[in-house]
């Protein structure tokens, strides 16, 4: 059971998520273990023995088979992500089967791992009706059947039926919040840039429209002021010009909050295990632009030379560090695109950039980049 929706990487055969195999079935193989009712159902069954053997590798295929669903997510390519869950949940369904002529209509102890395989993987207005067509089957045999399945069975599906349901709403709603966040902080820097645009561009075109109506009103009556005139409109300009410049510098230098969660994003389309700072971190905003820039171009070099499995990034006031376990040392990420205007940058602003070698790293693998401000 899961508590995240894997995402199928487009450009993979078989759908494995971008978040690495310990992300996609650590949590899911947790749970498992509640495999053992069965398994001790079955060896405590009165079945002859063929059919408990048939149940113990029914229960062994059925635990493979459900992590396996959590990590190849699309082994049918023709069928699309939904249609591959319901196929997985199918042969889960199938497995189960296999055990009832050992311990009867207990093998609907796996019922909640069908659930699970359904709420975290699908979208919250495909699973809610599927689920629920699952539980009414689920109850209906168990009070068909009387007790003791009509005692556990319902309460078993139905509190495992709101507890999941509940989790990947949950899960579901803070994605969309994660992601309104990221366009609203967009959508402020866009205004903010516009309205710098705006009155900068405003207030010297028209004092340029002014003046060079002037100059050509004086062209022909007094030539040397209105060459004065002409020399401030180009004086004007040009300040124009490196204002606009330095605004619209700031579009390619993402706000700190905005660039972590694209960090996120990219390490895991890198399948590279990101441990990052939170959004919120205690940086004066004077420094978060430079510090910001300066993390994206530092993890870009990472993802593109390194070959690493895992990216470590530290920030705080006037210090932000980027380590990295690959196989290139410093002598390699000195030659890094991006590397010296980032040095250039951070030593404008009064700091420092250094590059040594990973300290975490026994064998001298992997690199750390670290950038200190005053």
């Amino acid at each position: 059971m899961s508590c995240d929706t894997p995402q199928a990487r487009t450009d993979d055969r078989w759908g494995r998520p971008s978040e690495g195999l310990l992300y996609a079935l650590g949590y899911p193989s947790v749970w498992l273990v509640f495999l053992i009712f069965p398994i001790a159902g079955t060896f405590a069954s009165d079945a002859p023995l063929g059919w408990r053997i048939l149940s113990l590798i029914a229960l062994g295929v059925f635990a493979v088979a459900y992590a396996a669903s959590w990590w190849f997510t699309r082994p049918f390519r023709s069928l699309g992500p939904t249609g591959n869950t319901f196929a997985w949940t199918l042969v889960l369904a199938a497995l189960s089967a296999a055990t009832y002529p050992a311990i009867g209509l207990s093998a609907m102890g796996t019922g909640p791992f069908l659930i699970a395989s359904l709420a975290f993987k699908l979208r919250p207005r495909i699973f809610i009706p599927s689920v629920l067509v699952l539980v009414l089957v689920y109850v209906g045999l168990a009070v068909w059947a009387g007790p003791p399945l009509s005692y556990w069975v319902p309460p078993m599906m139905l509190g495992s039926t709101f507890l999941m349901a509940g989790i990947s709403l949950m899960i579901d709603r803070e994605d969309r919040s994660r992601q309104l966040t990221h366009e609203l902080d967009l959508a402020r820097q866009r205004e903010s840039i516009g309205r710098d645009v705006h009155d900068l561009l405003g207030h010297s075109l028209t004092v340029i429209t002014l003046k060079t109506e002037l100059a050509r009103k004086l062209v022909d009556r007094d030539p040397g002021k209105a060459a004065a005139e002409l020399d401030e409109v180009l004086e004007l300009s040009r300040q124009a010009l490196g204002e606009v410049r330095a605004t619209v510098g700031q579009l390619r230098t993402p706000a700190w909050s905005s660039q972590v969660a694209a960090t996120r994003t990219a390490l895991r389309a890198a399948r590279i295990e990101a441990k990052l700072p939170p959004a919120v971190v205690e940086i004066p905003e004077e420094q978060k632009p430079l510090l910001a820039w300066c993390l994206r171009e530092a993890v870009t070099n990472v993802i593109r030379h390194s070959r690493a499995s895992t990216c470590v990034v530290e920030a705080g006031p006037g210090r932000l560090t980027v380590t990295d376990d690959g196989d290139g040392g410093p002598a390699q990420f000195r030659h890094g695109n991006g590397l010296t205007g980032m040095r250039e940058r951070v030593e404008a602003a009064g700091g420092s950039l250094t590059v040594t070698p990973n300290p975490d790293s026994s064998d001298s693998t992997g690199t750390r980049l670290e950038i200190t401000l005053p």
